[in-house]
């Protein structure tokens, strides 16, 4: 595979991420990782494809509507490994309660038996908050 057959594939992994988040599919969702991944997820560490996907569901099952969508990514590409970053809108509804969130993503990818997965994603908020936008940012370095 060339460097741009390569983005495209991570591109499409973050794709199927995004559709199987937006669609609530845990099968969907958890084969986009890979078996020994690790997921950061606001400073809580999980490892493993069962860990991972017990705290999706548990996340997931607290939200009344949740809609994922990508924007912006760059990555590096070395092989079969790769990092690279993600970020995102997200709008969301927990408890009646509207919300809009900016994330980050900075991720590792690893390639096996010829597809790109997962192997870390550290989540991070940029605007957790209102949907007017008049909450606080963090600044992304």
């Amino acid at each position: 595979m060339t460097n741009v057959e390569d983005e495209l594939a991570l591109r499409n992994l973050m794709a199927r991420y995004v559709d199987a988040v937006n669609r609530y599919d845990a099968d969907a969702w958890i084969a986009t990782w890979a078996e020994d991944a690790t997921w950061n997820l606001l400073g809580n560490p999980v490892t493993g494809r069962d860990n991972i996907l017990g705290l999706w569901q548990q996340m997931m099952a607290s939200f009344d509507f949740a809609l994922m969508i990508p924007s912006s990514c760059l990555f590096d590409i070395d092989g079969d490994t790769a990092n690279g970053h993600w970020y995102l809108h997200e709008y969301s509804r927990q408890e009646g309660q509207g919300g809009v969130i900016l994330s980050r993503y900075l991720d590792t990818y690893v390639k096996q038996g010829g597809q790109w997965l997962f192997k870390t994603r550290e989540y991070g908020f940029i605007y957790n908050g209102p949907l007017d936008m008049s909450g606080d940012f963090t600044r992304q370095t």
